[in-house]
């Protein structure tokens, strides 16, 4: 086969195989101009740690800036920043289900919030975050999807969390390790 014949048996592949769309995040906090966002994260990460005792804590982080496992760094102005902390009871590590943001403050349970540059947003109980994939392996991933809503009220806004993630596993801290 001559190298013309060759490029066009892949044309018909390379349309096929286009790479899907980054996830996009939806965030609503506010009624304000820059309180209404959606972005693709461009730092998605994750950290497991087990509280002896007293529960076990999965906490993801979708950042709009470029974000290493290090540490935290604070968001520059007007870029977002959501952290969902998965709260479960001791010796249960999360699970590939659904966790609610209830007002209730036993786990299981999840409790989202979100920094738009230097301003931090509480949400309001309403909604949850369904885990497709828990892998807690120390080169692991969580997948899920954020469904979290509060409809308003006379006193408060409505606010949305809503959106698609993978996060890579960057630690792991468990009763065993150091």
């Amino acid at each position: 086969m001559s190298l013309r014949h060759l490029g066009l048996a892949l044309v018909p592949c390379l349309l096929s195989c286009e790479r899907s769309p980054a996830p996009s995040v939806h965030v609503e906090v506010g009624p304000a101009p820059g309180e209404r966002l959606e972005f693709s994260p461009e730092s998605s990460l994750a950290e497991y740690l087990e509280i002896p005792g007293l529960r076990a804590e999965l906490r993801i982080t979708l950042a709009g800036y470029p974000l290493g496992c290090e540490g935290y760094e604070p968001p520059p102005a007007g870029r977002p920043l959501v952290s969902l902390r998965i709260l479960t009871p001791p010796g249960q590590p999360p699970v590939a289900t659904s966790y609610a943001w209830t007002a209730r403050s036993d786990p299981p349970r999840a409790e989202p919030s979100v920094r738009i540059g230097a301003r931090a947003y509480s949400l309001p109980p309403g909604g949850s975050v369904t885990l497709h994939k828990v892998d807690l392996n120390s080169d692991g991933a969580i997948e899920g999807d954020l469904d979290f809503e509060f409809p308003g009220d006379g006193e408060h806004a409505p606010t949305g969390l809503r959106g698609r993630f993978r996060a890579k596993l960057c630690r792991v801290r468990t009763a065993e390790s150091p």
